[in-house]
């Protein structure tokens, strides 16, 4: 290409010279020139050879980015299935300081009609205390009245329970269907059984503890009463801390050869405690509710508070090494009583009501102690 614009350069310098020694006028020179001046700048086109291997293309990658989670709009009228969650109901206490005495709300002891001063109970026994009290003043006892154990609680019962008067009786027991009709009201100068289960505390000794009833206004009814017991100490008690006065009495020998710990075997099956139960007047709802059962041989006996916070007894005989526990619950003043089946977990911390179909129902209790939950199922059928 450059030989070519050289060519041309040379051929116009010849024209000029030819030019300038010919004839040819001034504006044929000038055309001429111009002409092949504008060669030297035409547009070349120039076509690319077409490459054997294919350029490579560049793949774009995506940066990443924060991905937004989408949340599900729930109509209301969807339902979620989730687990109920599981509490211990708390054992408030109640400063009877804070209350003060009517003005016109008195009571008169009678008498005691159960558990008179001095009388002996066994560790963890379960009793009722009934006093004899005459409604003294101008206003009418109902049951939203309430006993209150003052100071300090050492039984297996609430602090703080309604008050449950029925007509008077000397028998009654810590038995269904032993107590006499409940009275609702007490009139004014009325006589009422004001009636309250308890356990008795594992500890020995002298014990006498006080009582308040509390109106309907948060006042004590004056005056206090209570009851004085003593808690006999068992033979396997007495056994006890006499090897823990040997023991403390003896000079350790340290030439001695330990004695080597004994394998610890698996606890019986033993119903005996406080307990967590499922309030069985509900058909559907798990209501925990305190309660305490005392197991003597095949007997337990026992009672819990239900959602009205008024008294539940329990009676029943244990089955197949303890694991079974089969009996009766009512309200003490009436004459029906729920029948149960009961049967203990593994774990000894637990169990569940037996039923034919297994299916939860008003009646079915379940129950747990010692922080433990509820059975995953309160109500399961007959069989293992």
């Amino acid at each position: 290409m450059l030989n070519k614009v050289r060519r041309d350069t040379i051929r116009i310098m010849a024209i000029i010279l030819m030019g300038l020694t010919s004839s040819c006028s001034l504006v044929d020179l000038r055309n001429t020139v111009q002409d092949k001046a504008a060669d030297l700048f035409v547009a070349q086109t120039i076509t690319m050879p077409v490459l054997s291997t294919p350029r490579p293309t560049q793949t774009v990658t995506a940066s990443p980015t924060t991905q937004t989670t989408a949340t599900a709009d729930v109509s209301p009228t969807e339902t979620i299935a989730t687990t109920a969650p599981f509490y211990t109901p708390e054992a408030l206490f109640t400063d009877i300081s804070l209350y003060a005495e009517s003005s016109e709300d008195f009571l008169q002891m009678e008498g005691d009609i159960t558990i008179p001063d001095g009388t002996t109970v066994s560790p963890r026994e379960m009793f009722v205390k009934s006093w004899r009290l005459q409604n003294m003043g101008n206003l009418i006892w109902t049951k939203n009245y309430r006993v209150v154990i003052a100071y300090t609680n050492p039984f297996g019962a609430p602090q703080t329970t309604s008050a449950i008067f029925i007509q008077p009786t000397e028998l009654i027991d810590f038995s269904i269907s032993s107590w006499g009709p409940r009275l609702y009201n007490v009139r004014k100068g009325g006589t009422a059984d004001l009636v309250l289960p308890l356990q008795a505390p594992e500890t020995p000794g002298e014990y006498r503890v006080e009582f308040f009833m509390i109106n309907e206004a948060d006042e004590i009814v004056t005056p206090r009463f209570w009851i004085y017991f003593n808690v006999e100490q068992t033979p396997e008690q007495a056994a006890a801390t006499q090897t823990a006065i040997a023991l403390a009495s003896q000079t350790p020998d340290l030439t001695s050869t330990p004695t080597p710990e004994p394998t610890i075997s698996v606890p019986a099956y033993d119903w005996s405690g406080e307990w967590i139960f499922r309030d069985p007047f509900d058909d559907i709802a798990l209501n925990p509710v305190r309660g305490w059962l005392t197991q003597n041989g095949t007997e337990v006996k026992g009672f819990f508070y239900d959602t009205d916070n008024e008294p539940v007894i329990i009676e029943g005989t244990v089955q197949q090494d303890g694991r079974v526990l089969e009996g009766k619950f009512a309200w003490p003043w009436q004459n029906r009583a729920a029948p149960f089946v009961w049967r203990m977990i593994a774990s000894r911390n637990q169990f569940y009501s037996v039923s034919e179909n297994g299916q939860l129902a008003f009646g079915s209790i379940c129950g747990s102690r010692n922080g433990m939950p509820f059975p995953d199922h309160c109500a399961l059928p007959r069989g293992d």
